[in-house]
């Protein structure tokens, strides 16, 4: 498998050419971010030229949104490019996309969910080539890794470091990130810096996160970063995190038998990625925790995280939205999150109890 993964991937770049029409679609965290710039720069040294369209989806999701399929068809394109989100969890979403485009290849680090390859569609995920657990190998240093394959891409290392450190995966890549940090004259803390000013666009400005990518990639450093106005949106994102973290001190409930941490709260800032974080890596590392946002819709979102790979947090979410009208989870075994219909909260929960005996 791994030949033919390596092999695979190899002649799906190759068949990129400058008359291309290049489509580069990406996840909206960090990593997300990350990948999708570098694998903005290895397309742009690889065929002498930038993919004809970006997209920025409105909100995160393992499919392709109708708007951009409208935009996929509009710009003629023929090849796509998805970095960081599990499209083949969605497999009627790829399976149209197929159908427009001559070439899908699908670069994630996510669950391989046994999508049929064809001619038109590749996917290559950590686990088809190496023995790195799949959660802990992030798209960011994938697309470094995969790309470097045929592109001098060492001028952003840097960038997959972000994506590394956004996805709580500096003890897996030490090495390589301090080695990065050095490289650009930066230091880990200034690269995990930089992950909290994604994280705070994504939180706050979502909408600004298709120039932020574009940003970053046109970056020479860390710096550029820091010393941007994007940076001026962390002291609002700390603000509104403290706020909530002393909410959840005093709200929180702890089921010990099940080793289950629960949280809900009301909040119009899709917010509970930074929280849930801060809460599992300060506090509670060893214990599943699921946090619930409100937003005031008719639907609830939630994410969930155990840094002990004890349970499998993509699989637990999974089988406790099964069945669910408008309902979806997905992840990796420490991280994973979801949505459901704001009546289905208390079955959910149910579910979820039972689920962790």
């Amino acid at each position: 498998m791994q030949t033919d993964a390596l092999s695979g991937f190899d002649s799906a770049v190759k068949a990129i050419s400058k008359s291309s029409r290049v489509a580069l679609i990406h996840d909206l965290d960090a990593d997300g971010i990350s990948s999708g710039a570098i694998t903005y720069n290895a397309l742009r040294v690889l065929r002498g030229k930038k993919p004809e369209l970006l997209i920025t989806q409105t909100h995160k999701t393992t499919q392709i949104l109708p708007q951009s399929m409208k935009k996929i068809r509009s710009k003629k394109i023929d090849v796509a490019i998805i970095v960081d989100f599990a499209l083949d969890q969605s497999p009627q979403s790829l399976k149209e996309l197929g159908q427009v485009c001559k070439t899908v290849l699908v670069i994630d680090h996510h669950k391989d969910y046994g999508y049929p390859q064809n001619e038109r569609t590749f996917i290559i995920k950590p686990q088809h080539f190496s023995q790195v657990e799949p959660s802990k190998y992030p798209t960011s240093k994938l697309v470094f890794d995969l790309f470097s394959r045929h592109v001098d891409l060492s001028a952003y290392c840097w960038i997959a470091s972000i994506g590394l450190m956004g996805d709580n995966q500096l003890g897996q890549w030490r090495d390589f990130v301090g080695e990065s940090a050095k490289a650009s004259a930066s230091s880990v803390e200034q690269l995990s810096k930089c992950v909290d000013i994604i994280t705070a666009i994504e939180t706050l400005a979502p909408k600004k996160l298709n120039e932020l990518l574009l940003f970053i990639a046109s970056s020479t450093g860390p710096q550029k970063i820091l010393a941007s106005k994007y940076a001026g949106y962390l002291k609002t994102m700390d603000k509104k995190l403290d706020s909530l973290f002393e909410k959840f001190k005093k709200e929180k409930e702890i089921l010990e038998k099940q080793g289950l941490v629960w949280f809900e709260y009301k909040s119009k800032d899709n917010i509970k990625s930074a929280l849930i974080n801060k809460i599992s890596n300060e506090l509670y590392p060893g214990l599943t925790v699921i946090c619930v946002q409100d937003s005031g819709k008719n639907t609830v979102s939630f994410s969930a995280r155990r840094q002990d790979f004890k349970v499998k947090a993509n699989e637990l979410l999974e089988n406790a939205v099964r069945g669910f009208e408008n309902a979806g989870a997905g992840g990796h075994v420490p991280a994973a999150a979801g949505k459901i219909m704001k009546k289905d909260l208390s079955e959910f929960k149910a579910r979820v109890i039972e689920l962790l005996g």
